[in-house]
């Protein structure tokens, strides 16, 4: 396996400040939260977890790195939080495309596992890559947030080209023929030119 490409997640100050913020005011919360305890006669369970919950994640999203690889095979991603170590890889092959994220109720793609691999100190925009899990004759989608330079976009549009940044309708469109090829048993990649490849239009002929 060979690395054309690697690069690590940006850590901005002013983002760490506005975090710090947030974690502070949590912290007055839970202190807020003990006083009403005290003067209650009761341990407030339920406003603790939530409390406490909402500072673990906020500091594990600010302090996480991460490190893209782009291999001649796969894409690998290494993160390093506070609490452990992960490891996620996806073959170029499986992948459907990137799209810019935005936030939505409801998505046109029902996606079985979701990822964020990217920290809130970043101040770089999110990109949502979607991707595929096969299994038999069945396709499960997966997501992933991600935030990286231009170069390791152009890199790995060389591996998936016409799909990165690209509208998610795109990306949409791309997934739903992957599943249909799937079941179909037919090869994804020639399934879709047969789709979007127009016809040649039949010669002329003169009466």
């Amino acid at each position: 396996m060979t690395v054309l490409y690697e690069e690590k997640s940006q850590r901005a100050k002013s983002a760490e400040w506005l975090v710090l913020c947030f974690v502070i005011l949590l912290l007055c919360g839970v202190g807020y939260t003990t006083y009403r305890s005290i003067n209650l006669h009761t341990v407030l369970i339920a406003e603790y977890f939530i409390e406490i919950m909402a500072i673990i994640v906020i500091v594990k999203q600010a302090v996480s790195r991460y490190t893209y690889i782009l291999t001649d095979t796969k894409l690998v991603i290494e993160e390093s939080s506070i609490f452990r170590k992960r490891h996620f890889e996806v073959d170029y092959d499986m992948i459907d495309g990137v799209f810019k994220f935005e936030r939505e109720l409801l998505t046109n793609i029902k996606y079985r596992y979701k990822y964020r691999k990217c920290s809130t100190s970043d101040p770089r925009p999110i990109w949502s890559l979607v991707y595929a899990i096969v299994k038999g004759d069945k396709v499960q989608n997966g997501r992933l947030l991600l935030k990286a330079d231009d170069k390791f976009f152009e890199i790995l549009e060389e591996h998936v080209p016409g799909r990165i940044r690209v509208p998610q309708a795109d990306i949409v469109f791309y997934a739903a023929v992957r599943a249909d090829a799937v079941k179909h048993g037919e090869d994804v990649q020639e399934y879709y030119k047969k789709l979007t490849t127009p016809e040649k239009d039949g010669p002329d002929i003169l009466v």
